[in-house]
């Protein structure tokens, strides 16, 4: 029998941190964050008793540092030290140095963990115990492993996967289609590998065109108790990371089920597996034929889902496995319960990123943050009215979910919540998640790994009338009458531009007033910048100012309006010279005012200077000033929420200047190497 746990440290932050302190809570067990000079306002730390510094941000983060970690979790004083997922959740070192201090080590024993960790042995593992693989060839040992992997691959079919064996979440992965650039390749994703993972290790497989993943969630204690709790759908991803989770899957029957169930704890047993994990699985969809792809020793992102279909706490069960106790039902108790819990449950998570610039990472401020409500929906966060969003950490800010008892009723409450979720401030993902909502092939359950490749984000929308309007109301507020009775002769104009496309040309919005809160109005979307031409005003509002309008210390403001022959509901956020303007049918807008002067030109850089194209940290740099580089030689690694960035020289040259330095966080458009004329 282990050690009771009355004191948890929680080696994470954000959303899952918060996550496993409120289960913590509810079993009456204390909870320690841990923090880094970015996170020191964050969520985590205040919905835990207490919370400990680690150190600075910079290239190698506090939160991955082993020793740091543990020496806060024995200068705490806890039991038990549970890692959440990321960041050392599956480094067996970790588990073995919280071992080694006497602590509790919630997951699972760090010999599973290593004969799971590395792709290429949970591979060997899956073939000794008869669990089918994708065909594919792992790197052999010794010098030259690259071109000695490039020369097995010839063998395969086209096209072929490259994956790193040391990590997951889509780096150091590649799709190969063309045998000739199969080396250079491998070599990219290798230096990908190597900086993400410390390790440049990689495998192939045959890369199957119309794949589902599914993955099965495992749970088992320290009495040789395996429970498999059922299969999730996790097809849905951009750039190899899933952006929507379901369970069960739409493409799984029964006997697919039973045999993906069986095949996990397969995998489970061969291990000795103990605490919550999930074997992963790739799922032929034209053919029916599963293949095992990995097992994530941890809890995932997506258990939320699992969760709401068995009526399980995942981490409630991660704590009793932990301190001894053994799974308090069988696998037979939880087919027998199945019928009246399972339902359907569908997780989309909301990230901080641009979808119509391929999915870009994005930092900046949260100036207002609602999670929705309702029957059946969870929001998972760790977000704050009043935040920032890093640029150091995932992109993912949020987990929006919803149960039903079917998948019909399960996407609209989905649908529901997500027109109710208001996050201004950094853009985010959620228009794109609500277009894969309504998307006739997801509705369906047609769909596979190139969903998001088949479906696009669509370009930014223009904004519309109602949301123009809506904004020059909020920019104005009640204070509009007095400002326009001031010239009322000439109607009052205010210049509005999207933000996503602010050197581009402004919407300029008229409006004039009448009596009983009554305007009159006209947009001109291709204004001259001195407004000298006024556009009929042939449009009709009615607002009453006072009616359904918050004072800015109260938050945002409620604008309910009439325009023409309809009634308009929506709410907006001043923020400076930014205007953010929600719809009650949940969508938004992010406009900017602009001066009726031209705009200022931002600074140029210097020619032959190579640039930031967005916001990152640097994790490492190549270049020396004098250097003669060739086209395409890399010149500095950056990295954004887990993705990693090489920048290349365009041309070949000499370099001339370099201005960053390996920490440093920068912004889009910063001057990064400056790159001359080649030396003679």
């Amino acid at each position: 029998m282990s050690q009771p746990i009355r004191r948890l440290l929680i080696a994470n932050r954000g959303e899952i941190a918060c996550r496993i302190a409120r289960t913590a809570r509810q079993l009456g067990i204390a909870t320690v964050a841990v923090y880094t000079d970015v996170d020191r306002d964050a969520l985590h730390m205040q919905v835990c008793d207490e919370a400990l510094f680690l150190g600075h941000e910079g290239h190698g983060s506090p939160y991955l540092d082993i020793a740091t970690v543990v020496q806060a979790a024995v200068r705490a004083g806890v039991d038990a030290v549970h890692p959440g997922y990321g960041f050392l959740s599956e480094r067996a070192e970790f588990a073995e140095a919280v071992l080694q201090a006497g602590l509790t080590w919630v997951g699972p024993p760090p010999t599973a963990m290593r004969a799971v960790g590395r792709k290429d042995a949970a591979k060997r593992l899956a073939r000794s115990l008869g669990v089918p693989v994708v065909p594919g060839v792992e790197a052999p040992d010794g010098p030259g492993q690259l071109h000695q992997l490039a020369e097995l691959g010839r063998n395969l079919p086209l096209p072929l996967l490259i994956k790193a064996a040391g990590g997951g979440g889509g780096r150091g992965m590649r799709v190969v289609r063309d045998a000739g650039d199969l080396l250079q390749q491998l070599e990219l994703a290798s230096r990908e590998a190597k900086s993400a993972f410390g390790d440049g290790a990689l495998l192939l497989e045959h890369f199957v065109e119309r794949g589902r993943h599914i993955e099965v969630q495992i749970l088992g204690d320290q009495h040789g108790h395996l429970l498999q709790l059922g299969e999730r759908e996790c097809s849905i991803q951009r750039r190899h990371q899933k952006i929507l989770e379901e369970s069960p899957s739409p493409r799984v029957d029964a006997d697919l089920r039973a045999r993906l169930g069986e095949a996990a704890l397969t995998i489970g047993r061969g291990v000795g597996y103990v605490g919550a994990g999930t074997v992963e699985f790739l799922l032929d969809d034209a053919t029916g034929a599963f293949f095992f792809l990995e097992v994530n020793a941890r809890l995932q992102v997506e258990h939320p889902v699992t969760e709401l279909v068995t009526g399980l706490d995942l981490v409630a069960l991660q704590l009793a496995v932990a301190q001894g106790q053994t799974l308090p039902l069988a696998q037979a108790d939880l087919a027998q319960a199945q019928p009246a819990l399972r339902g359907h449950a569908i997780e989309v998570r909301l990230c901080a990123e641009d979808p119509s610039s391929d999915f870009a990472p994005q930092a900046g401020p949260v100036h207002r943050w609602r999670p929705p409500g309702g029957e059946g929906v969870r929001v998972d966060h760790g977000l704050k009215p009043n935040d920032h969003v890093p640029l150091h950490y995932d992109a993912m800010v949020a987990k929006v979910v919803a149960w039903a008892p079917n998948r019909e009723t399960a996407i609209a409450r989905l649908q529901r919540a997500l027109a109710d979720l208001q996050l201004w401030g950094v853009t985010h993902n959620r228009d794109y998640l609500q277009a894969i909502l309504a998307s006739a092939a997801f509705r369906r359950g047609d769909f596979d790994t190139r969903f998001v490749a088949l479906h696009p984000p669509a370009p930014v929308p223009v904004p519309s009338d109602a949301h123009l309007l809506a904004a020059a109301l909020v920019r104005h507020g009640p204070g509009l009458r007095r400002r326009l009775r001031s010239n009322p002769w000439r109607p009052d104009a205010t210049l509005l531009v999207a933000a996503q496309d602010a050197a581009g040309t402004p919407a300029a919005v008229f409006l004039q007033p009448g009596a009983s809160g009554r305007f009159t109005y006209a947009i001109d979307r291709a204004p001259d910048r001195m407004l000298a031409r006024v556009p009929p005003l042939t449009g009709h509002l009615r607002w009453d100012a006072s009616h359904g309008v918050a004072t800015p210390q109260q938050g945002a403001w409620t604008i309910d309006f009439e325009l023409e022959d309809r009634r308009e509901y929506l709410t907006g956020l001043l923020a400076g010279d930014e205007v953010f303007v929600q719809h009650r049918d949940g969508a938004l807008v992010h406009l900017i005012e602009q001066s009726l002067l031209p705009q200022a030109r931002a600074v140029e850089a210097p020619p032959g200077s190579v640039v930031a194209p967005s916001a990152a940290v640097i994790t490492q740099v190549w270049a020396q000033v004098g250097q003669g580089v060739a086209a395409d030689d890399p010149l500095v690694a950056m990295e954004a929420m887990k993705m990693m960035t090489v920048i290349r020289a365009p041309t070949a040259g000499t370099v001339l200047g370099v201005f960053a330095q390996v920490g440093d966080a920068v912004a889009a458009g910063t001057p990064l190497v400056e790159i001359g004329e080649p030396q003679p």
